[in-house]
């Protein structure tokens, strides 16, 4: 099997919710092909954080080796997406700082380390890049899922109202993400209809303040993020997909908005927190 457990259910609304623990990549090889109407997730971000599992996705020594992983993982989403689906990526972006020595831990959170990353070390991790200098990883996977067939329909603004200010004190703090909106063909779903009472209908406005999780630490999106994407790009009776669910946002959403959902994630913490969410609902 490719995975490492599996774990299914059916929500009071009676639609059904499965978790796989597990490599994206090689879980989804074994999930069929055209079967997911929506796609919504945000992978781990290069050198943001050290979740302390094998073989997870972040911690490469290459921009390159990172893109790749990302773009490999959305090659299979490619492939179980149905025809007409929409893929919503949230992705952020890392500073390189080059300053080659460690300046200890994050204390908001004990996953960030300082001074041990690949981006800390000198060289402009053989891209040239000078220290300070933001890599502009979004735009660079986003390239690269556009040569392996992707259509890149939007890059969405997410403007993170009342996000943690960065403390930089020569820059203006960052205060925004990307969500890019992906198909693979020029006909797909989407409900404009939802969009029409906004001034701005490509920046999305929306607090960075996810639910609780329990003390699990991982990086949640917000229900609402979540719920946009759902109501602009995933029929009614859809079905959803996850492929790096960390706490399960993407699936409980789904879930209460009537939607069948499944999730995959590496790390066995996160897998038993989303079990014993979803299993109440």
């Amino acid at each position: 099997m490719p995975w490492l457990g599996k774990w299914s259910g059916i929500a009071e609304s009676g639609v059904l919710w499965s978790v796989f623990q597990g490599n994206a990549h090689s879980v989804l090889l074994d999930l069929p092909s055209k079967h997911f109407n929506c796609v919504i997730t945000s992978p781990p971000y290069y050198w943001l954080r050290d979740y302390g599992v094998e073989e997870q996705i972040g911690q490469e020594t290459t921009v390159e080796g990172y893109v790749d992983a990302i773009a490999s993982v959305m090659d299979e989403v490619k492939r179980v997406l149905k025809d007409d689906g929409v893929l919503f990526l949230n992705l952020g972006d890392t500073y390189y700082s080059g300053k080659g020595k460690s300046h200890g831990k994050d204390l908001k959170s004990s996953k960030r380390r300082f001074g041990l990353r690949e981006v800390d070390k000198s060289g402009g991790l053989g891209i040239g890049l000078k220290p300070k200098s933001i890599i502009g990883i979004p735009w660079r996977v986003a390239i690269e899922m556009t040569l392996r067939g992707w259509v890149l329909r939007s890059p969405i603004i997410w403007h993170r109202e009342h996000c943690l200010p960065e403390a930089v004190k020569d820059r203006p703090r960052r205060s925004y993400e990307y969500v890019f909106m992906f198909t693979q063909n020029r006909r797909y779903y989407f409900d404009r209809s939802i969009l029409e009472t906004e001034d701005v209908e490509d920046m999305w406005t929306i607090a960075a303040r996810p639910k609780p999780t329990n003390g699990i630490d991982t990086a949640p999106f917000p229900d609402e993020l979540v719920q946009r994407c759902l109501n602009i790009g995933c029929p009614a009776d859809g079905s959803v997909l996850d492929p790096f669910a960390g706490s399960g946002t993407t699936l409980r959403v789904a879930l209460q908005s009537g939607r069948s959902a499944t999730g995959i994630d590496l790390n066995p913490d996160f897998c038993s927190y989303m079990v014993n969410t979803l299993c109440v609902l």
